[in-house]
Parts: structure tokens; C-alpha cells; sequence
């Protein structure tokens, strides 16, 4: 049951924070006329951050083995977070933007932690289950 807890529960918290706080604090500028790239990194960061959420809710229901495959998932996932805004959709050019002043470095260090905290996970659930006598 330990093992549960500490598999999952770290991916529901970072998981509801990846969705929550580009829709709060950390969210796209907000000066343009039109959606620009930052508006459209937020969007994709908030629908991983709900993946990540729903993957570890549901880790919390499933088998040992299981859990392994959805902590990868997770990382995988969370390697998507910092390659949207970093790689594939990117943000705005300014240096002084919002978005590249805040939302940039927390769906990066977000991710981070989240990839640490998977990895982590997924090799304590791969380890041979100890009996106690």
C-alpha cells in the first residue's frame, strides 16, 4: 500500500498543478488581438496536465506491473509538457513576456519533477517485491 501512495500520489499532485496553474499565474500574455503561440502552449500544457492527473488517479486502482507502464506514460507525458513550450509550439519572441518570463520556467521545472518523481516511482514498483518474516 506504501508503494501505492508513493507511486501515484505525486502524479495526481503534479498532474492537477500542470493543469491548474497555466489557467491561473502562469498563463499565456495577454496584449494580442489574436491567439498566439503562448496561448496555444497553454492549452496543450493544461490537457497533459489533466493526462498526467487521470494516469495517476488511475494508478492508484491498478496492479503492480500496471503501475510500472503508467509511471513511464507519465514521463513520457511529462517530456511532451517541456517540449511543447520549450520545442514544438514555443512562446512569444519578447524577452520582458509573461510568458516567457513565467510560464516558460514553471511548465519546465513542473515537468522536471515530474519525470523525477515517475522514474523514481516506476523503478521502486519494478524492484522484486520484498516478504518480511
Amino acid at each position: 500500500m506504501k508503494n501505492t501512495v508513493f507511486a501515484s500520489l505525486p502524479s495526481v499532485i503534479l498532474g492537477a498543478l500542470i493543469a491548474i496553474v497555466p489557467q491561473t499565474f502562469a498563463h499565456a500574455c495577454m496584449g494580442h488581438a489574436t491567439f498566439g503561440a503562448c496561448h496555444y502552449s497553454q492549452q496543450a500544457a493544461t490537457g497533459i496536465g489533466v493526462v498526467i492527473l487521470v494516469l495517476g488517479i488511475v494508478s492508484f486502482f491498478v496492479a503492480r506491473p500496471m503501475r510500472v507502464g503508467i509511471n513511464i506514460a507519465i514521463a513520457a507525458d511529462a517530456l511532451l509538457l517541456i517540449a511543447v513550450p520549450n520545442l514544438l509550439i514555443g512562446v512569444c519572441k519578447g524577452q520582458m513576456m509573461h510568458c516567457r518570463m513565467v510560464m516558460l520556467p514553471t511548465l519546465t521545472v513542473l515537468g522536471t519533477l515530474t519525470i523525477i518523481c515517475a522514474a523514481a516511482a516506476a523503478w521502486v514498483e519494478s524492484r522484486p517485491k520484498t516478504v518480511r518474516q
